[in-house]
């Protein structure tokens, strides 16, 4: 259970604080960042889709994700075996 909050409490830290890098003019926007947990290590193999499409990315070994989104009002779905699913508005 304490590995749960960990990974929760870490994965939001970090996107927070390693999140936005938007790109392009056009209708879709690259978003990228970086997951880690509150000990600052990267977490790889972390599922992230855009809630309500097919549109989705893995994290790379160094914790680091690309993926197209819509628009800034999209949620993105963050998912890890063995812990619970997250959801984060990208929008301000």
């Amino acid at each position: 259970m304490l590995n749960h909050y960990k990974f929760r409490k870490g994965l939001l830290f970090g996107l927070l604080l390693l999140f936005v890098g938007f790109s392009g003019f056009s209708q879709n926007r690259t978003l990228t960042g970086q997951i880690i947990d509150e000990g600052n290590a990267a977490m790889p193999g972390v599922n992230i889709l855009v809630k309500g499409t097919t549109e989705g990315t893995i994290s790379d070994a160094s914790g680091k994700y690309s993926i197209n989104v819509p628009s800034l009002e999209s949620v993105l779905v963050f998912s890890f075996v063995g812990y619970l699913t997250q959801e984060v508005s990208i929008g301000g």
